[in-house]
């Protein structure tokens, strides 16, 4: 005969039983929703970083081909006006740019590397400007260490030239100056005469301009999503000064 106490286990047991199973039940169901949520959201940020290079790297490539179309141009007149010295020193300027191009696979690369890719394509606009060009390089020392996107330094410098001196007779100056201030580096490129047009809203939703300022700005926002970066264009009297500014980093992951 079952005693009291092994019946009352019993009865505890057919009680607790379908409630024990209830709750493990219910937390499995929990489990494998926030496990499905998890995947879900993983797969959600993988498609989204994806898509960030991808994006990356169209507006990246926009902004090298922009490049090279002017730079040809710049060769193709050294050679109409047969200054045949001064087209092999383009041409080997040239060489050094594009093998730093094809080189260059990073969304981010240093400062430094980026300046002396800029000195290269600097050699070529001296050919061109002569006595008529000065540049001015004031770079903390720091800055040469951090990290930029590629040909930003670049297309600003290009645009110099393009929008600026091209257009305009006369002595020109131009001044890059990098600092970096509370974790931002602050890129300042100035030029001595106005750009064509004070529309800067117009440059910035049009590429056709061939400014590339909405390019750099998206590009940044690609790198940095969730920090501030700003790009400005400002008319100081008789100058024009664009300004950059981003998080100053020496690594970054993708």
């Amino acid at each position: 005969m079952m005693s009291i106490e092994n019946f009352s286990f019993y009865v505890l047991i057919c009680v607790l039983a379908p409630l024990i199973g209830a709750f493990t039940l219910s937390f499995i169901i929990i489990f494998e929703r926030r496990f499905d949520s998890l995947q879900r959201e993983t797969s959600k940020l993988a498609l989204e970083k994806e898509l960030q290079q991808v994006n990356y790297d169209q507006l990246n490539s926009k902004i090298q081909s922009h490049f090279f179309f002017n730079t040809l141009n710049t060769m193709l007149s050294l050679a109409r006006l047969d200054r045949k010295g001064d087209l092999v020193a383009g041409l080997e300027a040239m060489a050094k740019f594009f093998k730093f191009k094809y080189a260059t696979n990073e969304p981010l690369i240093l400062f430094d590397a980026e300046l002396s890719n800029v000195n290269n394509y600097l050699d070529i606009q001296k050919l061109r400007f002569g006595d008529r060009l000065r540049i001015i390089i004031e770079i903390e020392p720091a800055c040469k260490n951090a990290l930029m996107p590629p040909f930003m330094l670049q297309t600003l410098v290009e645009n110099t030239f393009k929008h600026g001196f091209e257009k305009n007779p006369g002595p020109s100056i131009l001044k890059i100056i990098a600092f970096e201030t509370d974790h931002i580096l602050n890129l300042e490129v100035w030029n001595t005469h106005l750009l064509d047009t004070y529309n800067i809203e117009e440059q910035y939703s049009s590429e056709e301009g061939g400014y590339g300022l909405k390019n750099i700005q998206n590009r940044l926002r690609l790198l940095f999503p969730e920090q501030e970066t700003s790009l400005t264009l400002l008319h100081v009297k008789n100058e024009t000064m664009v300004l950059a500014k981003y998080p100053f980093v020496k690594e970054y992951a993708i």
